[in-house]
């Protein structure tokens, strides 16, 4: 039995080892987007087939004939692709090379390749392009970078990665795709800045620049490193700073478009990320003009400090980390210019990231002018961002500065919940426009947006309840102050509903005449009306708009008599936020009609026509609506007769004055013209 069983087992692995593998031919092609394999195999048994693609760019094919033969494709692609994209099938007729498996992959970078394999010699003879499924509008990539025949650049690899971290500190690394062209413009400053740092280090005074090394990553050849720093083609342009370990994080920092303001970033790593401190009151000399974050730890090496120290190298330059090699404390103090008391957290309920964002909310400046370079610091806080916008070109700066006081006495009782900012109105006034705050335009103004996004929601502070302009109101400090705060503590409690763009409250209308409603006012003029409502829809760039308005006007003199029950109101989409109750095409400047129920209710429209209805449609779906005592006709005579009595404004048309034309008098304009005097000509 034993003899047996080994005689088995020898003709078993005599067997295997004789099993024939082919590697199959294979043809690509690609769009943009996607990657087309078709795999052939002669005589395949479509059960056996399998395809798989790993997240490191690993292709592989396995199949098997009809008779038992297997056939095997491994081969490494020449960039990364998503995974979770794969699809294959087999291909309804056969190829000449036998049955083929068709594959659809979908690139991780969208561009053209320019080959399938990395190793293409590897199979000659068995590759060929698939010119049915490739895209020939694709255009052939320019692969040369500013950074190949630069001797101020060392060159990054896979290999030297971890060595060459540990030995440059700090080193700023560009990784680029040898494709992308995103980059070239501003990856041309970060060669002039590795020039001007290495002249630096040249002279006493900068021997710190000495340090400093700068470095290129080819992450299309380098994959490994490209997938670490997760590269990506666009239009950030990140560089990565590495302060000696491999293995921490590095520090990013977005793409400049100067070579000064490169060398500004790199500058806040020439320092330690953390300051250790030989005793407590070392501390004292960076409190007394930085934003200072003091933490005690028993070592180096400890989990408390690694993790403090990594927050401090990610959030290095406007603030100081220092630390106490001591015994270890739970609690980190945070400490601001000028003020007595510290800020304090537990670092054994923080995170990095629950510890970066609870520092930087509460470092931020009481109330800081804002420019746009602010804006990404700003969205780092994900908190909300209370605007004080004020005259830059008012002479009253006594009066500017008082309104500035009572809103920084807002933002400390507010602090860590809510960011302020002061904004010049010269520059920024466009944005009142969101927070239904143009109209009237004045100043200071103020308001809030849920975080520093142009998405995010925005409350306008209007101060029409409480007194007659923003002057008067904040004529008494402290009152405004007051407001203000009771306004912010509203807004982040979520009471207050969001703010859009509005036009001026209609404050002289009379009853039968049209109410102009505009969002600041919809509440009480569409959602809870006193009396029933015709609402006109409108946007004023349609066609014949004075006339349509006009028109409306008319009609509200019309039905005047029945003013006690119905109101004739429009709302001009133009200058105002609709919403989604409305079903209305975005920048659409057609005019709808609704009809509204006295205190609210379901809007119904005029649908037949759903647009631009004359006048006797509009009257007779009224008359449907409101069941009033009126006949259809009476109220188009009376519309007709109104329309004779203040009939559309006349167009007018400026023609030439006798200095236009001829020595002769006759028009030297052309045949345009429509007559030989400076008068205006009603049409």
């Amino acid at each position: 039995m034993p003899c047996s069983l080994a005689l088995f087992s020898v003709l078993l692995a005599s067997a295997v080892l004789g099993a024939k593998t082919t590697t199959p031919r294979f043809k690509w092609g690609q769009n943009k987007e996607q990657l087309y394999i078709s795999v052939m195999v002669r005589d395949l048994d479509t059960s056996s087939v399998s395809v798989s693609v790993t997240n490191e760019g690993e292709f592989r094919f396995s199949s098997k004939t009809r008779s038992g033969e297997a056939n095997d494709l491994q081969f490494e692609l020449r960039e990364d692709v998503k995974q979770e994209s794969l699809k294959w099938e087999i291909a309804a007729r056969p190829d000449k090379w036998g049955t083929s498996t068709v594959i659809t992959v979908n690139k991780l970078h969208a561009h053209r390749w320019d080959v399938l394999v990395t190793d293409h010699k590897k199979f000659k003879g068995l590759i060929d392009k698939d010119w049915t499924r490739e895209d020939q509008n694709l255009e052939h990539e320019e692969e040369i970078t500013i950074f190949d025949d630069d001797d101020n650049i060392l060159k990054l690899s896979d290999k030297n990665f971890d060595k060459t971290v540990a030995k440059h500190v700090p080193l700023v690394v560009a990784a680029r795709f040898p494709w992308c062209s995103l980059c070239k413009s501003q990856d041309q400053h970060f060669v002039k800045a590795s020039g001007t740092a290495k002249a630096r280090g040249k002279k006493k005074s900068g021997a710190d620049w000495k340090k400093v090394v700068f470095a290129y990553a080819d992450v299309r050849n380098n994959r490994k490193l490209g997938r670490k720093l997760a590269t990506k083609c666009d239009s950030d342009c990140e560089y990565h700073v590495f302060s000696g370990s491999p293995t921490e994080e590095p520090v990013k920092f977005k793409s400049k478009y100067d070579g000064t303001s490169i060398l500004e970033e790199i500058g806040k790593f020439l320092r330690p990320a953390v300051e250790i401190l030989k005793t407590p009151g070392d501390a004292a000399k960076f409190k007394e003009k930085n934003i200072t974050v003091i933490g005690s730890f028993t070592s180096e090496d400890s989990k408390e400090y690694k993790l403090y120290k990594s927050v401090a190298n990610r959030m290095r330059g406007d603030i100081v980390f220092t630390a106490l090699l001591a015994d270890q404390k739970d609690e980190i103090e945070l400490w601001s210019p000028g003020i007595s008391n510290s800020l304090t957290l537990k670092l054994s309920e923080a995170t990095a990231a629950s510890l970066e964002e609870w520092i930087l909310q509460r470092s931020m400046p009481i109330l800081q002018e804002y420019d746009w370079q602010l804006r990404e610091k700003l969205e780092k806080v994900k908190l909300p961002i209370a605007r004080l916008w004020y005259d830059d070109k008012s002479n009253d700066t006594e009066f500017t500065t008082k309104v500035e006081q009572a809103v920084t006495d807002v933002a400390s009782k507010l602090l860590g919940k809510m960011i302020f900012v002061k904004q010049k109105g010269s520059m920024y006034s466009y944005e009142l426009r969101d927070y239904g705050l143009n109209h009237p335009e004045e100043y200071p103004a103020l308001g809030i947006a849920s975080n520093a996004s142009y998405q995010s929601v925005k409350y306008g502070f209007r101060v029409q309840s409480e007194a007659k302009t923003a002057m008067d109101l904040w004529s008494d400090q402290e009152r405004g102050g007051k407001l203000f705060l009771i306004f912010c503590e509203r807004v982040l409690a979520g009471t207050v509903e969001a703010s859009h763009e509005s036009g001026a409250v209609h404050s002289n209308w009379t009853k039968g005449t049209v109410k102009n409603v505009v969002w600041n006012s919809f509440k009480d003029d569409v959602e809870t009306p006193e009396t029933n409502v015709l609402l006109e829809i409108f946007g004023k760039y349609r066609s014949d708009n004075d006339k349509k308005l006009t028109e409306v006007e008319n009609l509200a003199t019309a039905l005047a008599p029945f003013a006690d029950n119905i109101t004739v109101k429009r709302l001009d989409t133009s200058e105002n936020w609709l919403p989604s109750t409305f079903t209305r095409q975005k920048f659409s400047s057609d005019t709808e009609w609704y009809w509204i129920p006295a205190k609210g209710g379901v809007p119904k429209k005029l649908t037949k026509p759903k647009k631009d209805a004359p006048m006797q449609k509009v009257i007779q779906f009224l008359k449907a609506e409101a069941g009033d005592k009126f006949e259809v006709a009476d109220i188009m005579e009376k519309w007709e007769s109104a329309m004779k009595e203040n009939p559309p404004k006349a167009k007018e048309i400026k023609l030439p004055d006798e200095n236009q034309l001829g020595m002769d008098g006759e028009d030297t304009l052309g045949d345009d013209a429509a007559g030989a005097t400076g008068a205006n000509v009603e049409l």
